[in-house]
Parts: C-alpha cells; sequence; structure tokens
C-alpha cells in the first residue's frame, strides 16, 4: 500500500441480521464532517448484495463481498475489495460492515492484523442489538451473536420506541454487567449515534478463540473476486437470476431481475409479510418509484430511494425454503 495510506481512522459496525446496521451506517454519513471523505466496505451473507445497492443510491463510496461464510470473505476477497476501496477513494474513514452471521473474533483480527498495519487505525468498534433478541435463548446461546457484544467498544440497543420497557432494562442490566465497561452505551432509533462516538478508542475485549463450523460450496464454486481490475458493478441480467447461500444455521436466497421489471407495491409488500422468512431485503421498482423493503420478524417497512441500478432481494431463513415456491409468488407480484 502507498505511503499516502497511514493510519485511516476505521471503525466496524458488528450487529446480528435486521438489527439497523445499513441504516446506522447512512445516518452516520449524513451526520459526517461535510469536508471527510468516507467509504464503506460491506460483506453479506447472501450472493446477491442489498446493501451496497441501497448504499449506492445515496452516492456513497461502497464496496461489496457478497457471499460471507466467514471461512473465506474476510480472507482474500475482502483485502482486494478494502485495497480496491482506499486506492480508488483515498477516504479520511472507512466503515466496515460484516454480515449479521460473522464470527467478530475472526473480522476483528482480519482488519487489525499485520497486513493492514499503519494502514488502518481500528477506533471503536460499534455493536447494535436488538433487545428482542438478547431476551430470546436462540439468539442469546449463538456464540457470534454474543462475541458481537462482547467485542464492541459502543454497544447501542436499536429500536428504542418499539422495545418493551422489560427488553429495555434487561439490555442495560446485561450492558451494565460486562467487564471492561463499555465506551459507550445507549438505546437510539433510527441509527441516531453521534458519529464522534466512532472515534472512541477500541480496546481488545474478546479473548476467546472462535471457531466457524460451516458448511458450504466447494471453493471452485464460490465467486471471488480475482484480481484488482474486478468491475465496480455486475453486468444487467437478461432473466431473473437466482443464487442461494448457506451455513451451519442460516439458508440464503437472492433475486436479481431484468432492466425493466416492475412490481405492484401492495401485492409485493403483502407478499413479503406473508413469507415465513424473518428476514428480508430488497431494492424493488414499482409503480410509485424505487422503494427499499425491509421485514424483520412480522414487520415489514418500506421508504422511497433515489433511482437504483435493478431490482433485487435477499431473503434469510433458518430452516431449508422452497425457494422456487417463493419464486412463483414473486413472480405474481410483477406489474
Amino acid at each position: 500500500m502507498a505511503a499516502q495510506y497511514r493510519n485511516i481512522p476505521t471503525n466496524i459496525i458488528t450487529g446480528f441480521l435486521g438489527v439497523g446496521k445499513t441504516t446506522l451506517i447512512r445516518h452516520l454519513l449524513k451526520a459526517k464532517p461535510a469536508h471527510e471523505r468516507w467509504a464503506v466496505l460491506v460483506n453479506e451473507f447472501g450472493e446477491v448484495g442489498i446493501d451496497g445497492a441501497l448504499l449506492a443510491t445515496d452516492n456513497i463510496a461502497v464496496k461489496e463481498v457478497p457471499g460471507g461464510c466467514m471461512c473465506c470473505s474476510v480472507g482474500l476477497p475482502s483485502k482486494i475489495a478494502l485495497n480496491q476501496l482506499i486506492k480508488a477513494q483515498n477516504p479520511d474513514r472507512i466503515l466496515i460492515e460484516p454480515t449479521g452471521l460473522a464470527h467478530p473474533k475472526q473480522v476483528l483480527e482480519q482488519f487489525s492484523g499485520p497486513e493492514f498495519e499503519g494502514v488502518l487505525d481500528l477506533q471503536a468498534v460499534v455493536c447494535l442489538v436488538d433487545p428482542w433478541c438478547l431476551s430470546e435463548p436462540k439468539f442469546a446461546d449463538l456464540a457470534s451473536f454474543s462475541d458481537q457484544i462482547a467485542m464492541a467498544d459502543v454497544l447501542l440497543a436499536t429500536k428504542k420506541l418499539s422495545s418493551s420497557e422489560a427488553h429495555l432494562k434487561h439490555f442495560y442490566e446485561y450492558a451494565h454487567a460486562m467487564i471492561p465497561a463499555k465506551e459507550k452505551l445507549d438505546a437510539i432509533e433510527q441509527g441516531e449515534m453521534p458519529w464522534h462516538w466512532l472515534m472512541e478508542k477500541h480496546s481488545k475485549r474478546l479473548a476467546v478463540n472462535v471457531v466457524a463450523a460451516h458448511s458450504h460450496q466447494p471453493e471452485s464454486e464460490h465467486r471471488h473476486p480475482v484480481s484488482e481490475e474486478t468491475q465496480e458493478l455486475e453486468p444487467p441480467v437478461l432473466q431473473w437470476q437466482r443464487r442461494e447461500n448457506e451455513s451451519e444455521f442460516a439458508h440464503s436466497c437472492g433475486w436479481r431481475f431484468p432492466e425493466g421489471s416492475q412490481f405492484k407495491r401492495d401485492r409485493l409488500l403483502a407478499t413479503l409479510k406473508a413469507c415465513s422468512m424473518p428476514r428480508i431485503k430488497g431494492i424493488f421498482y414499482t409503480e410509485e418509484g424505487w422503494l427499499s423493503v425491509n421485514k424483520m420478524r412480522d414487520t415489514v417497512s418500506c421508504e422511497a430511494v433515489s433511482l437504483a441500478f435493478e431490482s433485487r432481494v435477499e431473503m434469510i431463513a433458518l430452516q431449508v425454503e422452497n425457494w422456487q415456491a417463493v419464486e412463483g409468488q414473486l413472480r405474481e407480484c410483477l406489474a
């Protein structure tokens, strides 16, 4: 790395699926000092990137590494993507958003290791927590979930207004009992964290070893960047394109839709709400323009976004799904 790329302030933004990491990043990029140029590296579990496409609608410098099983996505692809981002943007700050299924110790070691020594200045690691998940054993017992909390310098409960008093009380009791204490601790809504909290110091808080058991395609079938000449944009698709991925406890399926595909807004939202998948995120072109759609558990929300490159969606389930049947339901939502 050239000498001018030295000690770039860098933050890792962690949190489980659907907790609001992208919402936080969008808020931070709107609140940052106007004279600073920030860039974002995104790793998603699914093979079809949604977060990168959404951030791009805000004219944000972003590099995406989809298909995130942690055996490989924190390796060569992420190194290449980060080097490309630094050389192309020469940013004043970098925000790294790993997949919500990431084992945090591996991510932290990747970007604080000798390969980026002197290039990245790792500052506060931020973890977002849905207080409801913290009270659910199926989440709280996951090593990746609890380790994300343990490694954080800044710990934030999201969905403050919709969380119950009991869940928020449990969050604060849990957080205050942690040793060492967090640099910052709060509950927020819509990602509204003060940007200067990113400048808090980073302390090595996670001492446990994490072994990432996983199930994935053979190495030869993975789609990885192979050189620093990787194209910034994927070529447009001419027909419906479906990609799947899986880990030891989650399954994903994503679709990219051809240019000109238009969805009926109300039918689309009703279909996504009725789907059994607890996590859905997508960008769709509808009769009302471009929409960002987000589903977490039983709640579906949407917002208008500026012109996007194409419609695409990613779904994550905790069990094997009949993705062909889901595709049929999506086709029925076409205008």
